[in-house]
């Protein structure tokens, strides 16, 4: 028995950096029916490999495959037939039930169980901390560089977080997140070179009733300012939400401008690891097809 790879529905949860190469590896590898599901306002920050941005140009490609925002969950079919992915907003619940997924792809790198089981999917495979293989998933993909990125954790198995990488000395000064809740604010754009200390946006404020009460600012903006000079490998749109802790953007200190188009090598590794978990399960998938000898 082998997979019918044009039947197999899969749908991956979160359209980043990683979600995103998940995506592009399994297109590739002949597998015609992929939705992706994100927010109304993505957080990916590495916007330019990412599929998230068709929510905001309603279309994206990402080394040569083109994913397309559905505005009706019965418009997935018709898109997939063309050859493209599919991307929604639609809650994720719906998008589960409309698709009716034979693999579920956990890529919106929450770092904690928002819920996620194996009774989502005949296959749900996670990536990266904060899910156990066996009981969140069925299958855990290790994010973390080094050699043992891509591996496939087995039950019980459950990974660390892992700190940025660190380039030239760097790594926790490389990410800028966000210290305040609010709309992030920007004029840069990703590939701008920036000095230590100089202003890459704003937050301004979202303020609710309760804060009122407590004597929060209502007209405050807090500077977001880069830590490091180098290059914006990353960056949030102008004008989305954020919470504190999101990560806002980050820069590389190499000053290296050439790699902000392509698909990183870590991502790459993390779909070949999700390809072989399908292939490794595939005896569970419910589109198999009689083709021959194995």
């Amino acid at each position: 028995m082998s997979v019918n790879w044009s039947s197999l529905r899969v749908l991956i949860r979160g359209a980043g950096e990683l979600g995103s190469a998940v995506a592009v590896h399994l297109a590739r590898q002949g597998l015609e029916r992929i939705l992706l599901v994100e927010l109304p306002f993505p957080k990916a920050v590495r916007r330019n490999v990412c599929f998230s941005e068709a929510v905001f140009e309603h279309a994206k490609t990402v080394d040569g495959v083109t994913a397309r925002l559905v505005m009706d969950l019965r418009e997935v079919e018709a898109v997939n037939l063309r050859g493209d992915l599919a991307l929604t907003t639609y809650p994720l619940e719906a998008a589960i039930q409309a698709f009716a997924p034979d693999v579920f792809v956990e890529a919106a790198m929450l770092r904690h169980n928002w819920g996620l089981s194996p009774a989502l999917a005949p296959l749900v495979i996670a990536l990266g901390p904060g899910y156990q293989a066996g009981r969140d998933c069925h299958v855990v993909v290790e994010t973390v560089r080094g050699p043992k990125l891509g591996r496939i954790l087995q039950d019980g198995e459950e990974l660390e977080p892992e700190p940025p990488a660190a380039i030239m000395g760097f790594s926790q000064e490389r990410v800028i997140k966000a210290q305040y809740r609010g709309i992030f604010h920007t004029q840069h754009r990703i590939g701008d070179r920036v000095q230590q200390g100089e202003k890459i946006g704003f937050i301004s404020l979202l303020v609710l009733r309760e804060d009122l009460y407590r004597g929060v600012p209502v007209d405050d903006d807090f500077p977001i300012v880069a830590r490091i000079s180098g290059v914006i490998r990353g960056l949030l749109r102008d004008s989305v939400p954020v919470e504190v802790g999101d990560k806002i953007g980050d820069i590389d200190p190499r000053g290296v401008t050439e790699d902000l188009e392509h698909i990183s090598d870590k991502a790459r590794r993390v779909a070949e690891g999700v390809l072989e978990a399908i292939v490794m399960h595939c005896a569970a998938l419910r589109p198999l097809a009689q083709t021959g000898p194995a």
